[in-house]
């Protein structure tokens, strides 16, 4: 397993509309995202913060470097017989 690459911070606000959440990115988090970028992309996971301080973010940013496994295959889907006598219809 990767090590976790922290970026930024966030914090849930009320509007009149309802939540928002309000993203805070500093430029060296902007070289971490830009560092993992793969296709011009780059996922951030924006992750609830266990102790959370009155008037602090309340969320973290970490950048989610998963990638799947070429080797792994997928599961087999089951064949499905149209003439199952055990439906009820």
């Amino acid at each position: 397993m990767s090590e976790k690459i922290y970026c930024g911070s966030a914090k849930e606000i009320q509007t009149k509309y309802g939540p928002m959440m309000k993203l805070s990115l500093s430029s060296s988090d902007i070289e971490k995202m830009q560092a993992n970028l793969d296709n011009g992309w780059v996922n951030v996971k924006v992750l609830e913060k266990r102790e959370k301080v009155e008037g602090k973010p309340t969320h973290y940013l970490e950048v989610d470097t998963w990638k799947p496994d070429p080797n792994q295959r997928p599961d087999p889907q089951p064949e499905i017989d149209g003439n199952n006598s055990d439906l009820p219809f």
